[in-house]
């Protein structure tokens, strides 16, 4: 076995930060000053007044602001001045971002925020992103201003290469094929088109858009070889190339994956300077040991954990599916053909040629689809735990689209050169790039419409994914025992293929138990989500997976980034029934989102809707929506109930139902809030009652209905408003718990604390999403929890 020091030492180094993050937990690395100052200045509200003078380091173009990094800040708060060596600034497009060089002293005032956490299970933790940069406050700069500060050159004359060459892209190639070219040559995300970058995602290629080690490779290996080709010595191509990598790197922006490549390539070259040998696994643990010693919550990390991970799995794993293809015994025939056909291939008989042509076919092929199940097998834990779902295609998938990605890349490099010297001919190479992207969209169209394209696990338990890898690492062991005993006994040989086929196994059973952990859990959840100023409440059994509602009125694309991933997160794939109480914007817009976008997203069987007479416009337009995508529509109304019934029942289980207690058909109420779908979820002796927005007359017709009756938990009306949730009702209900749904410092002032009082008063316990995120409910239908 080969000795490797430098890995070994650099692996505990990993280990020791791993530990360090585990026993401290990742909040101890993300202290701030200025984020603990603000957090007490905005108890009360969302943002915090500062002033505050700092470098910029560097500038990124967002969708409608600018990106501002600044260090060694001075920042000005109320009654002190605080030192934080980095801040993020946003400024408006009428605030003249042009004007601000990298370099530049800027005197930001404005108003300071911390980042946000993940509002519920399965989002986006935006606060947990940004200190992995170093990154705690974010300011909104009211007014910016530069002052004195020499400007560097370097840097900024890249950042301009930048902005021309995004520019250039989306000049002559249109906003859907130019930010996507963007995206993978110069690493910009903003104008990337929604539904393909979700496409790429839910197909397992969008590892393709991230600047990484390919990339690196083209022009960092191009660049040196056509260089030795010149004649020039090791030396010199090996540190141009590094040079203008180097560059490109900061141009770009230092994400986790193009400083992985950097650092390998330079170490690369190192090795070809020098004369040494280039040992993959030292190189790969080296760039991993500097960047977590740098910080080490880059061990948290999705982007990390993913390059990493994917390089660490090709040396890994190769050699085991390798060897269960027969990539040895392919190789050997190729080798022996080779020989038969002679010297000059081209001389050999034609029947000769072709076999040896198929075998290089197969060869290639197989070793191919060698690396991508090893790449697979090993990203098989941070993609379930990140991302919640495995594209069971994307291993053949990728032999499509990887060997054509240098063609697109040096189509755009070359094209967008071509471009200052003739539009025409750069847009005559631009074709090129033109229609790789077009079969990139072609093969995931198709792979996309395969039975079983996606599968679906929920987020595993840190301990799964902690006995895979385990697996993963004594399936390996055997492995190299097997092939030990092979090469000296000659023995053996079929057993070598046994492990290959285990990791496969064992990957397929990680995932199948991890999605039933969360089909088959007992009792009923219900989690009333965090969606801002809106309503958005999950229930989940066994037999059933519902929504009621899920629309919010400040929060954009609500659906995309807080309803879908819990939904997902949950192994919530489809749902049976969505219910729309009623047609306010803070109540539908998420739904709406998931109706359009099930092709890749959350599949809806049925959509319940109030009695036709209480729709309005936005109901009618839902509906129609729904029908469109093929989804059911139904309305329901009082006295309705929809049960979900265990064909056997074992002692401590229940059924599940949901009934309809208003509106009354023919009851005279407004569309709107008065008119709200009122639903009561019964299992065992467990009762929760959801309100929609209910309020006067609707209210007072549940008050007369004589259906309403005692609930553990209410949901409560109108996210609180003083409108809703009487004395009256609230008596007739007596709940245990009240649960409001409100916006973080929303403008109508929600929930009033007029109907906090009444809550009070009632003699429940009163928790509201605005202040702990999603609340989570269990029931064993006896007893309730909150996890």
């Amino acid at each position: 076995m080969k000795k490797r020091p430098l890995c070994a030492i650099c692996v505990l180094f990993l280990l020791v930060q791993s530990a360090r993050i585990i026993l401290s937990g990742a909040e101890a690395y993300g202290v701030s000053a200025l984020g603990r100052c603000v957090e007490e200045e905005s108890e009360a509200q969302a943002q915090a007044e500062v002033r505050l003078d700092g470098t910029v380091i560097r500038i990124e173009e967002k969708k409608k602001v600018t990106a501002v990094f600044l260090e060694d800040c001075a920042v000005s708060v109320p009654g002190r001045v605080i030192r934080e060596p980095e801040v993020l600034v946003y400024v408006r497009p009428d605030q003249n971002p042009q004007n601000i060089k990298i370099g530049n002293i800027l005197r930001v005032t404005g108003e300071a925020e911390l980042f946000e956490r993940a509002r519920n299970p399965g989002n986006f933790d935006q606060r947990a992103y940004y200190a992995k940069m170093g990154l705690y406050v974010l300011v909104w700069a009211e007014r910016a201003e530069s002052l004195a500060g020499n400007v560097k050159q370097p840097e900024q004359f890249l950042y301009e290469v930048k902005c021309a060459w995004n520019d250039l892209l989306l000049e002559n190639l249109g906003s859907y094929y130019g930010g996507t070219m963007s995206a993978l040559l110069l690493g910009v995300k903003s104008g990337l088109d929604p539904d393909m970058k979700k496409s790429y995602q839910k197909n397992g290629i969008s590892h393709l858009l991230a600047i990484s080690g390919l990339h690196m490779s083209f022009i960092g290996m191009g660049l040196y070889r056509l260089l030795r080709r010149m004649g020039l010595g090791f030396l010199p191509s090996g540190l141009c190339g590094g040079c203008i990598l180097i560059a490109y790197s900061v141009m770009i922006g230092t994400g986790a994956s193009s400083m992985r490549a950097l650092i390998m390539f330079l170490v690369r070259m190192g090795a070809e300077v020098t004369g040494r040998d280039y040992d993959l696994p030292t190189s790969l643990a080296l760039a991993a040991a500097i960047l977590c010693g740098i910080q080490p919550l880059y061990l948290t990390d999705a982007a990390f954990l993913l390059s990493f991970g994917a390089i660490l799995g090709i040396a890994l794993l190769t050699p085991v599916f390798g060897e269960m293809l027969f990539c040895g015994e392919v190789q050997k025939k190729r080798k022996r053909q080779k020989e038969k056909a002679g010297k000059s291939v081209r001389k050999a008989r034609k029947r000769e040629r072709l076999k040896l042509y198929a075998l290089e076919g197969l060869g290639w092929t197989l070793n191919g689809l060698s690396s991508s199940l090893a790449v697979s097998a090993l990203l098989l834990g941070p993609l379930l735990y990140f991302y919640f779902e495995l594209p069971p295609y994307s291993v053949f998938l990728n032999l499509l689209v990887i060997p054509v990605m240098p063609a697109a890349f040096g189509a755009g490099i070359f094209g967008s050169g071509l471009c200052l010297v003739s539009e025409a001919a750069g847009g005559a190479v631009f074709f090129v790039c033109r229609a790789v992207l077009l079969f990139y969209d072609a093969v995931c169209g198709a792979s996309g419409a395969l039975p079983g394209s996606r599968f679906v696990t929920g987020k595993p338990e840190i301990i799964w994914i902690a006995v895979y890898y385990g697996g993963i690492l004594l399936l390996r062991g055997c492995f190299a025992l097997l092939t030990a005993f092979r090469e000296r006994k000659g023995r053996f040989q079929s057993a070598c293929r046994i492990p290959g086929i285990a990791v496969i196994v064992l990957a397929a059973v990680m995932s199948f138990v991890c999605r039933l952990g969360y089909e088959k859990a007992d009792g009923v959840t219900a989690a009333v989500l965090d969606v801002g100023q809106g309503d958005g409440i999950f229930i989940r059994s066994a037999e059933a997976a519902c929504l009621i509602d899920g629309g919010s009125s400040d929060i954009s694309s609500v659906g995309s980034y807080r309803i879908e991933p819990y939904l997902l997160s949950n192994a919530a794939d489809t749902l049976d029934y969505v219910f729309v109480t009623h047609g306010d914007e803070d109540h539908i817009s998420g739904v709406a989102e998931l109706l359009a976008g099930q092709e890749l997203g959350v599949r809806i069987r049925c959509l319940v809707l109030p009695p036709e007479e209480y729709h309005d416009e936005k109901l009618t337009a839902l509906a129609a929506t729904a029908e469109a995508n093929g989804t059911r529509v139904l309305a329901m109304e009082a006295g309705d109930e929809i049960t979900w019934e265990r064909e056997e029942k074992n002692a401590g289980e229940y059924d599940l139902s949901i009934t309809c207690l208003g509106p009354e058909k023919g009851a005279g109420l407004e569309p709107g809030n008065e008119a709200s779908l009122v639903l009561r979820i019964e299992y065992g002796a467990f009762d929760m009652l959801l309100t929609g927005d209910v309020e006067g007359a609707g209210e007072e017709c549940l008050l007369e209905s004589g259906r309403l009756g005692r609930a553990d938990v209410l949901k409560a009306a109108h996210h609180g408003s003083k409108n809703s949730g009487s004395e009256a009702f609230l008596e007739a209900v007596n709940p245990k718990i009240a649960v409001i749904s409100a916006g973080v410092g929303n403008r109508y002032g929600h929930p009033h604390e007029e109907t906090l009082e009444r809550l009070r008063e009632s003699g429940c316990t009163v928790y509201s999403t605005q202040d702990t995120g999603a609340v989570i409910i269990h029931t064993d239908g006896e007893s309730l929890f909150l996890p």
